[in-house]
């Protein structure tokens, strides 16, 4: 099965249209281009499990390359050949599609496309990247029109917390312990096999999650003071301001764990409630130990970046009004062509969208009709 989307040219337009105005974001925080190679090494992606090897969409040709299901990893990657002497930090975005599959009926897979915009900020030398990339994450989406009923949390984590929580448990039902938590499985966790009192301090936290202060608050108490609980009260300190300034509330969520094994650290998501429906527009977090993978001898091992996807965000954005000015070039008399195509390129010189149609006209009937067929706001008889 495949999921392939056929756009319409509203869609494209919007599509263009939204990624343009987050590049010009990217641009003025000193962001450059950059696009990775739709083809990933498939030893590298396994090799560091990124993604479940189920999900990969491998090329038939040659069973070692796949269509690329993100971009980071290509982009760390490079950061250790061709861009191993850019001074640091690396500031990088892009946008374009990226693939992967999802389990659907009767052991069959359904193929999806994805298209999505992002940064990545490696290599910098500070405490607390993530002030830097949620801020741009913040001003980019200030920068897309959205509709007034778009209600937006920024739900944060870090892996560091679920470290805190299964610390006593190497030993003890670990993994079953942290696939409930991830999963919310309350009743699993009532049939293991671990102390009670701990036992309760886990399904409390369960269904922990809140505003920042409050939720490490709680964490403290639990576990006492330690350089995770205050390093991350010193970071939402600062986030809060950030967010209040554009209006976005946040969460910590204990639980929350990515998809991806590509993190490692404070991990994201931006959602969007909408009259109750939840949408996911962007998704990221920390991946310094992708950045040691590529690179052990890097001076700063930390790197940090989101994604946001295009198609989610498409739906929840006003539609730009179609006022600009689109001149319809039209002739009676058919060697008048050739002034038509001079006038087209002076108009097309000064930005003014220009269509020339290359047959004659002589009923003014007719050229309504084709200012309509052609969506043109205007037309120009050349005489």
């Amino acid at each position: 099965m495949s999921d392939i989307k056929e756009f319409n040219l509203i869609d494209v337009r919007n599509n263009s249209s939204i990624v343009n105005d987050l590049n010009n974001v990217y641009k003025l925080w000193g962001y450059e281009e950059i696009s990775p190679s739709f083809i990933n090494n498939l030893e590298t992606i396994k090799g560091r499990e990124v993604i479940d090897g189920d999900e990969l969409i491998g090329i038939v040709s040659n069973s070692s390359l796949c269509l690329r299901p993100e971009m980071t990893t290509s982009i760390v990657k490079l950061t250790s050949t061709r861009l191993l002497n850019k001074k640091r930090p690396i500031r990088l975005f892009n946008s374009g599609i990226v693939f992967n599959k999802k389990q659907s009926y009767k052991n069959t897979y359904k193929f999806q496309e994805n298209l999505q915009s992002g940064i990545e900020l490696i290599s910098y030398d500070t405490q607390y990247p993530e002030i830097e990339v949620i801020n741009i994450l913040f001003d980019a989406i200030d920068n897309i029109n959205l509709i007034d009923s778009c209600n937006l949390t920024l739900l944060v984590s870090t892996t560091k917390i679920m470290d805190l929580i299964l610390f006593n448990y190497k030993n003890n039902n670990y993994e079953e312990i942290k696939k409930c938590m991830v999963n919310l499985d309350q009743e699993s966790l009532d049939k293991l096999n671990i102390d009670n009192n701990d036992k309760a301090i886990l399904k409390e936290l369960l269904f922990t999650r809140g505003e920042p202060a409050i939720i490490l608050k709680k964490l403290k108490n639990v576990y006492g003071n330690n350089n995770v609980i205050e390093e991350l009260d010193c970071l939402f300190n600062t986030l809060s301001k950030i967010s209040k300034k554009y209006n976005i509330k946040i969460q910590l969520d204990p639980t929350y764990q990515p998809h991806l094994n590509l993190y490692a650290g404070i991990v994201f998501q931006l959602i969007c409630d909408n009259k109750n429906i939840k949408t996911i527009i962007a998704k990221g977090g920390r991946y310094d130990e992708l950045v040691r993978y590529f690179n052990p001898n890097e001076k700063i091992i930390n790197g940090i970046g989101f994604t946001i996807s295009i198609d989610n965000l498409r739906e929840l954005i006003v539609e730009k009004s179609q006022t600009k000015k689109r001149v319809l070039l039209l002739f009676k008399d058919p060697y008048l062509l050739d002034k038509g195509i001079n006038e087209q390129k002076a108009l097309q010189k000064k930005g003014i969208i220009t269509i020339l149609y290359l047959n004659p006209c002589n009923e003014n009937s007719k050229a309504n009709i084709l200012m309509k067929e052609h969506n043109c706001t205007e037309i120009q008889w050349i005489k």
